[in-house]
């Protein structure tokens, strides 16, 4: 009977284990593929879960305290230089969004030390080092705001006691502004050398100059040491723009925002509480710095990255692996061009007559559906929607929490 006790525990041992590595796969391949809400379940189902994993989930949902606690071990932990060198990065665009960029520059140092191999890292600690020698970003008020924005989207600031009409970009990882406005408010710009920022839309690397400036208002908020990237005044979207408009609001200040709620009557609230009654698990979170929203089609999950900045809804390569089909049956080639700071790319999208995704509680409508093809230079992997305004415009009123993590659509 003995013997069976020992035959049964050690059974029992096994299983144990051979659970616990299914779960570790599961865990690897949703991080590979960056499915921030799958793996963000897959975590709390697992009683077991690595450290990393957590850590990993911490920090996707802006819970960076306790990303900090977690990725502790796994960074001081001997041999593991990929996981150390990942929660470094995860760490560092986490203080990115917030424009903390001592710290900033202080993970992206570790991991250059770690792997100075590391496509890029030189331009980010580059940047982030300049960047750091300046005093944080920092919020000297902040008082619920109702202010009215123009018919495109712009609305009413001050930077350092100068008016300007500036828009906000969800897909921008820091603010921008061209170099015209930066003489017209007698800002010294810095360039970094050696540093280049990838441009999403042409997939063109630009030379990194830059601005911080001392104090930003709009309504009632008011923002201290805000940094801005600097580029020509003859990049997109400042060619097209009055002078007036030659400004655009990143993440870490639509994060300093907290709350960020505007309608079809072009009414824009900023620092509005969230009503408990309306509190939700979160539907948001970051993928380094650009904010990610959970959708569904044919009952499958998916990811949108929403960017305000974006006037065209596309597909990616991501969303055509996942669903060939839709892509195949009525797609048709046609042209397209690109346009942004970094100059223009043209590109041949499917184009396919309609496509309905569910987010947020309801349901978009994209017609017709314009497929992105692949781009070495770009990476589209981890979402399968990239939401802009076309799309956002359909509703009465878009909210953005990144307070309780929260997007919703009426």
């Amino acid at each position: 009977m003995r013997k069976k006790r020992q035959i049964l525990s050690f059974l029992l041992a096994m299983s144990g284990c051979l659970a616990a590595d299914r779960s570790d796969s599961e865990l690897k391949s949703l991080f590979a593929a960056q499915s921030w809400f799958k793996l963000r379940d897959a975590v709390a189902r697992s009683a077991d879960a690595p450290a990393f994993y957590r850590g990993a989930v911490a920090c996707a949902f802006n819970r960076v305290d306790e990303a900090e606690r977690r990725f502790r071990a796994v960074i001081a932990a001997p041999g593991d230089v990929q996981h150390a060198a990942d929660a470094h990065g995860m760490l560092a665009y986490a203080y990115m969004r917030t424009g903390r960029y001592r710290r900033t520059y202080a993970h992206f140092g570790a991991i250059q030390k770690l792997n100075p191999g590391v496509p890029g890292i030189k331009s980010v600690v580059g940047v982030s080092s300049a960047l750091s020698g300046y005093p944080e970003m920092s919020a000297k008020a902040r008082r619920l705001s109702t202010v009215r924005m123009s018919d495109d989207l712009f609305i009413p600031v001050a930077v350092d006691g100068k008016p300007a009409q500036y828009g906000f970009d969800s897909g921008s990882d820091v603010s921008i502004m061209s170099e015209a406005e930066a003489n017209r408010l007698g800002l010294p710009i810095h360039a970094v050398s050696a540093s280049t920022s990838q441009d999403e839309a042409s997939g063109n690397d630009v030379p990194i100059r830059f601005v911080v400036v001392n104090r930003l208002t709009a309504g009632g908020f008011e923002l201290r040491h805000v940094a801005f990237l600097v580029f020509r005044n003859d990049a997109m979207p400042f060619v097209e723009l009055p002078p007036d408009k030659q400004g655009i609001l990143g993440i870490p200040v639509l994060v300093a925002f907290g709350t960020m709620r505007w309608n079809s009557g072009h009414e824009l609230t900023i620092g509005a509480h969230a009503d408990r009654r309306d509190l939700q698990p979160p539907n948001m979170c970051f993928h380094a710095v650009r904010p990610v929203v959970e959708g569904g089609f044919r009952g499958q999950r998916i990811q949108v990255w929403l960017d305000t900045g974006s006037d065209r809804t596309f597909l990616t390569e991501r969303f055509a692996r996942q669903f060939p089909d839709v892509i195949e049956a009525g797609g048709k080639e046609a042209p397209a061009r690109f346009r942004g700071v970094g100059g223009s790319n043209d590109v041949r999208v499917v184009t396919v007559p309609e496509v309905k995704f569910s987010f947020a509680g309801g349901e978009m409508i994209l017609h017709p559906a314009l497929a992105l093809p692949k781009d070495e230079r770009v990476d589209r992997g981890w979402y399968d929607v990239w939401l802009g305004m076309d799309v956002l415009g359909q509703a009465r009123e878009v909210s953005l929490d990144f307070k309780s993590l929260t997007f919703s659509l009426k």
